[in-house]
């Protein structure tokens, strides 16, 4: 961290670097909407639950771009003061949106999915045959933008296309295994038993992937009700800033917010104005230290509150 005030407007590279990535956002975003609506008809059409749960990743791919794009605009803008910790919230309400859309989606081809094991269908070869040249298509692009996007977090580094590239691997390997159930349920399709592997894949899918996506819905409600620290955490912060009670004249508060394994905590203090620059800055440096000296993987942000504004201080 920086003793110095934050800068509250992006830079010229970092402008380039935004409009550059919210290009090959937009890209992704525009072959998804033209793919979504033949798809979904072609997996109705094919009375196949595989092709519909993979419809799930498109409200995924819509909500977590959707974000992105908007976090991107505003640092094309220059308006980048409110992410130090706005953006944290804004990114856990999109993928809290776009885990709900997801996980909804997958509940109801589950329940379906049930359903198809009590009365049993089988699929229309026709429809599901060319839902796998589509898939073949998918994967092919999904490969593409992983490729692209993993060479533009290289050139561009930043958190927001990082997330994309994973996304675009995530969306090739479970294409991929759709891809496998269904060329298996076409090859066997003379068997009598065959009628069931469609939906016990469908089922055993959408259970695994509910399942990975709880974790994500229960730490992304945390950080939108902003859940207070740990009670160790907060006995270390209140135990530092104990030790500095001469330093400040009023503690203004303490919030947190966990970004991946990184603990971010910002602390806001309010400082005796015959105290000089110099001091302040002591102090707030002094403070950082010690507790993230303290809390492994800790990120600590001092700031001075007086009655008119506020400075960003570490």
């Amino acid at each position: 961290m920086n003793p110095h005030p934050s800068s509250t407007t992006s830079s010229p590279n970092e402008r380039q670097q935004a409009a550059r990535q919210a290009r090959a956002l937009w890209i992704s975003v525009a072959l998804e909407l033209v793919g979504f609506m033949p798809y979904v008809l072609i997996a109705i059409l094919s009375g196949s639950l595989l092709l519909l749960s993979d419809l799930a990743d498109f409200f995924r791919n819509f909500a977590a771009n959707a974000v992105s794009l908007h976090i991107l605009g505003k640092i094309r803008k220059g308006q980048v003061h409110e992410f130090n910790y706005g953006a944290g919230k804004l990114e856990r309400a999109g993928s809290l949106f776009g885990a709900l859309c997801y996980v909804g989606t997958l509940t109801g081809v589950a329940a379906y999915s049930v359903v198809r094991f009590l009365r049993p269908a089988p699929l229309h070869v026709g429809f599901t045959l060319v839902g796998m040249l589509g898939l073949i298509v998918a994967i092919v692009m999904s490969a593409g933008f992983w490729i692209y996007y993993k060479r533009l977090a290289v050139e561009s580094p930043g958190p927001l296309i990082d997330v994309q590239w994973r996304h675009q691997r995530t969306d090739v390997l479970s294409s991929a295994a759709v891809l496998v159930a269904l060329g298996l349920a076409m090859v066997f399709r003379e068997e009598g038993w065959a009628v069931y592997i469609d939906p016990a894949c469908g089922l055993a899918y959408s259970v695994f992937a509910i399942g990975s996506y709880v974790p994500v819905m229960r730490e992304s409600l945390k950080d939108l009700l902003d859940q207070t620290l740990a009670e160790d955490v907060q006995i270390i912060v209140m135990r530092r800033l104990a030790e500095h009670f001469n330093d400040y004249e009023a503690f203004h508060g303490v919030r947190s917010r966990r970004a991946g394994n990184r603990l971010l905590i910002e602390v806001t203090l309010g400082f005796d104005p015959a105290k000089t620059v110099g001091e302040a800055v002591k102090t707030i440096e002094s403070l950082r230290t010690a507790i993230e000296g303290d809390i492994a993987n800790a990120e600590v942000s001092v700031g001075i509150q007086s009655l008119q504004n506020r400075v960003q201080g570490g």
